[in-house]
């Protein structure tokens, strides 16, 4: 039987017209697996705007609702939450062990407020779409129309390849003759991989070759040794196309995920340039294991996020090993005199991996992410150093989706001209 104060309270929750009681009641509701069919007939009712009743699949209700989970930080299925969510505190960090009430289970009515307020913003964006028929009633497409004057394409598999000698190839056009002088090496231009054989030992000195990303790029590399590193946009790995000796070195700028293969012999040593001046050089060494470096030159520290295994992190003097889940922090530009270190959701921090946007802080650092995945600038209008937002979304988007999400949580408005956003303060 259709329950109509479903209805109403999910519609009055989509027009932000809905109390803080009603919210919560809203929640409890999406929860119950008793209401799943009339939720996912909601749900494709509004994403459709047609005011038509359809089926939407299981799979597609699980995506929109684990997404709205996904942006409180919140893991895992909806009959685990709440028997294993701990209260964050409001930096969005585990409280401290010797405040009141730390460690204690989060209590339900809190955590689906916290999650309501951050869900708004999944329902919203879906009500930006317009669906229209094609040839056929049952196939339809999603047509997304920018209201921000102009619109720019998600970035992609971009990058260019420079070899020993000098020559650099745009791997987008690179050709398996361009690649004659260098035996063992390949390029799959359909998955954005680049791939280096382990027959590409010589006997010769050491060539360095160097991968790198554009601004609105990414690409993924499978290094001689087996060990593989997927590089964000605007970043650049530097590397031998054999590794020789009783190291494995190499260097790199901006983001890049790495998963090593283990070998005791040959630890893994990746330098990290640091990009202010009278700032050193950040240095990572490792055996076998998968964690994630971004030490782009716009942000104000460099970070180094362990998965898997065991890392040495070292600037200047200080060294730290992190574990598992553990994130350390160097402030660029300075002399290291600690490196702090706390725990993090790594899920997160690797999202930009999986194709996702996981937005959790202040607004100037996520118009950094989106500013190198679109290859845009941006600049603001009023104080917006107070505005912060969290949420997640496909970096398959165009911009103007991923505007229209930040947007829809009040606040703040986008503006498109020339290849340049202006975000601009409307409190």
């Amino acid at each position: 039987m259709q329950n109509r104060r479903l209805d109403d309270l999910f519609f009055r929750y989509c027009e932000k017209r809905i109390t803080d009681e009603e919210r919560e009641e809203l929640m409890a509701m999406l929860l119950s697996d008793d209401n799943r069919e009339q939720i996912n007939g909601l749900i494709d009712q509004f994403i459709r705007n047609d005011g038509e009743m359809h089926a939407l699949s299981d799979e597609t209700a699980d995506d929109i609702l684990s997404s709205i989970f996904s942006a409180t930080g919140m893991r895992g299925t909806k009959r685990e939450l709440g028997a294993n969510e701990r209260e964050l505190g409001a930096n969005g960090q585990e409280p401290d062990a010797n405040e009141p009430g730390s460690g204690e289970i989060i209590s339900r009515p809190m955590w689906l407020f916290r999650l309501a307020a951050a869900s708004v913003v999944l329902f919203l964006v879906y009500g930006s779409y317009r669906w229209f028929n094609k040839s056929k009633p049952e196939a339809r497409v999603a047509v997304l129309h920018s209201v921000y004057g102009e619109d720019a394409a998600a970035g992609g598999n971009r990058a260019s390849l420079t070899l020993a000698d000098g020559r650099t190839y745009d791997l987008n056009t690179i050709t398996e003759r361009n690649l004659l002088v260098q035996p063992g090496t390949t390029i799959d231009k359909s998955k954005g991989e680049v791939i280096y054989g382990k027959n590409n030992a010589n006997d010769g000195a050491v060539a360095y070759n160097v991968l790198k990303t554009p601004l609105g790029g990414q690409y993924k590399i499978v290094l001689p040794d087996g060990s593989r590193a997927w590089l964000n946009a605007g970043s650049s790995l530097k590397y031998p196309t054999a590794f020789k000796g009783d190291r494995r070195d190499v260097e790199m700028t901006g983001e890049v995920y790495f998963e090593i293969e283990p070998d005791k012999t040959r630890p893994f040593l990746v330098r990290v340039a640091d990009k202010k001046r009278g700032g050193k050089d950040m240095e990572i060494t490792v055996l076998g294991t998968h964690f994630n470096i971004s030490s782009y030159g716009d942000e104000p520290t460099m970070q180094t996020t362990l998965l898997e295994g065991s890392v040495r992190v070292k600037k200047d003097e200080v060294t730290k090993v992190l574990t598992p889940g553990q994130q350390a922090r160097v402030v660029t530009g300075e002399a290291a005199h600690d490196i702090a270190v706390k725990t993090v959701d790594t899920e997160s921090v690797v999202a930009w991996k999986e194709g996702r946007f996981e937005f959790n802080g202040n607004i100037r650092e996520i118009m950094r992410q989106i500013s190198r995945w679109y290859d845009l600038d941006v600049k603001y209008e009023g104080n917006v150093e107070r505005k912060s937002f969290a949420g997640t979304i496909s970096r398959k988007n165009n911009v103007s989706e991923v505007l229209k999400m930040l947007e829809m949580t009040g606040g703040i408005q986008f503006r498109i001209d020339d290849r340049k956003i202006t975000v601009k303060n409307t409190d």
